[in-house]
């Protein structure tokens, strides 16, 4: 009867441990307990039951018959025999439960390094938000103009200057000499070699060859030519409208766009033209106002 209970007792706490076993295999996948040995051992374990049952005064009995009995050792001895591992516990060295042990975790931060760190988004502006270069101003107007007004004659670098004249100021004399022919725009006057009466534009001063030509005021060169009536002239622009031209000359030493201020040598007087054979060698002197013939000789001082 109490062999019978034993088994039937042995039968239920295997029965509970294999289900608990079930239980934490699914809880803990790869750690399995084998309960075959334990099967193997439910006589021993049922005799072991039953000789614990027995009263005080079969003890000795019992404790003899353990040591005539090697095989019969501590029931915790044989358990350890009977299972082909030892128990460990979770979170031990030996004991690698997924995701609970040291191992995953370190696997865990070493697959989190492999990841690399999000970068910062780079933000490059559209073309309309970038602001334009302030482009460099030009030249200023002034500076402009003072290059324009910068000649260069030969090794000499002239700057423009600003020409005033009025009749108030008067003219320096070219040349010492008679005047042969005056002005005259009102009235005929007689020309010698011509032979005839007409009005005169320019008055016509006595000088010998090779005297020097004077500049009656301050002026800028603004055309050199020759014709047959006065041969080569020089014509100076003196401001406010007014020019006056030099003619019958040789030897001229200015040139055009050229200052002359007022007494430089302009040139030499040269050889009459035929126009001017009777007349002898001379300086023809015209001086005009906006285009107009006006009388030098007032002016002349």
């Amino acid at each position: 009867m109490i062999a019978s209970s034993a088994f039937v007792l042995a039968a239920l706490t295997m029965t509970g441990v294999y289900m608990q076993s079930n239980e934490q295999k699914a809880q803990d996948d790869g750690y399995t307990i084998d309960f075959t040995a334990l099967e193997n051992n439910v006589e021993e374990k049922g005799q072991e039951i039953s000789d614990n049952s027995q009263g005080p005064n079969d003890q000795n009995s019992n404790d003899t018959s353990i040591m005539d009995n090697p095989g019969t050792e501590n029931m915790a001895d044989n358990l350890d025999d009977d299972l082909d591992y030892l128990p460990m516990e979770a979170g031990s060295n030996l004991v690698e439960l997924p995701g609970l042990t040291e191992g995953d975790e370190g696997e865990e931060k070493e697959q989190d390094a492999d990841v690399p760190a999000p970068q910062a988004e780079t933000i490059i502006p559209e073309l309309e938000d970038i602001p334009e270069e302030p482009q460099q101003p030009d030249a200023a107007p002034a500076e402009a103009a003072e290059e324009q007004q910068q000649e260069a004659l030969g090794d000499e670098v002239v700057v423009n200057r600003e020409l005033r004249f009025s009749e108030s100021d008067g003219l320096l004399r070219p040349l010492a000499g008679e005047t042969l022919i005056p002005f005259s725009t009102d009235k005929s006057v007689y020309f010698s070699t011509l032979d005839q009466y007409k009005r005169s534009t320019a008055m016509v001063i006595a000088a010998a060859e090779g005297t020097a030509v004077a500049a009656c005021a301050e002026g800028r060169v603004v055309d050199i030519f020759s014709n047959e009536e006065i041969g080569h002239a020089v014509t100076v622009e003196l401001g406010d409208g007014y020019r006056i031209t030099y003619g019958q000359l040789r030897d001229i030493q200015v040139s055009m766009d050229s200052y002359v201020n007022a007494g430089d040598t302009i040139a030499a007087v040269a050889a009459p033209t035929k126009y001017y054979s009777l007349e002898g060698s001379n300086l023809y002197l015209q001086l005009t106002a906006n285009g107009t013939p006006v009388d030098p000789e007032p002016l002349l001082r």
